[in-house]
């Protein structure tokens, strides 16, 4: 195993949360929490993306690696740069290479329901949705077509909605903090 990666072991159950988290928010922990209490995981691992092809140039990765460290609330959740460390530039190169350097665990993709409107724009997007499990945790915006684009063998977990957005956040908009469970 490579030095500075997260410790897995065959057996186990583990969530891929992957985003550039520009900045990371309690609507992220909330889709990890979700995940990770929903879906019985023993971990969800927090994919610092080092720059996403779908969006436009990112804040420094130190800081949103710092940003996501803030957001990520127990011993469970774990902040990875390993995406950058094994110069995975897609989920796919990710889901392989995690694969073959962690055989026998059970990775499981999680998202935002956010994120469904652009799937199909992922490269490889087929061979992402083949790789992993997906689970999809409800989010503000992301209503009935979000979810009915979703592949049928994909799970969708209703949660409570948290509005939180990185967008909204680099813009300065406030945005009501629903109370914490």
């Amino acid at each position: 195993m490579t030095r500075g990666l997260p410790r897995a072991y065959p057996g186990m159950k583990i969530g891929l949360f992957g985003g550039s988290f520009d900045p990371a928010h309690e609507g992220h922990a909330h889709v990890a929490e979700t995940a990770l209490k929903r879906l019985g995981l023993d971990q969800v691992w927090w994919l610092v993306s080092p720059q996403n092809p779908l969006k436009p140039k990112s804040s420094p990765f130190a800081q949103r690696m710092q940003s996501a460290q803030r957001q990520a609330h127990g011993a469970r959740m774990i902040v990875t740069d390993l995406e950058q460390r094994l110069g995975c530039a897609f989920t796919y190169q990710t889901l392989r290479t995690l694969k073959r350097r962690y055989p026998g665990v059970a990775f499981t993709l999680v998202m935002g329901a956010d994120n469904l409107a652009n799937f199909r724009r992922w490269r490889r997007w087929r061979e992402v949705a083949a790789a992993a499990p997906v689970a999809i945790v409800a989010r503000p915006g992301a209503g009935p077509r979000e979810r009915l684009s979703a592949p049928k063998d994909w799970i969708f977990l209703n949660a409570r909605l948290n509005p939180q957005s990185s967008t909204a956040l680099r813009s300065g908009a406030s945005v009501a903090k629903p109370a914490r469970k």
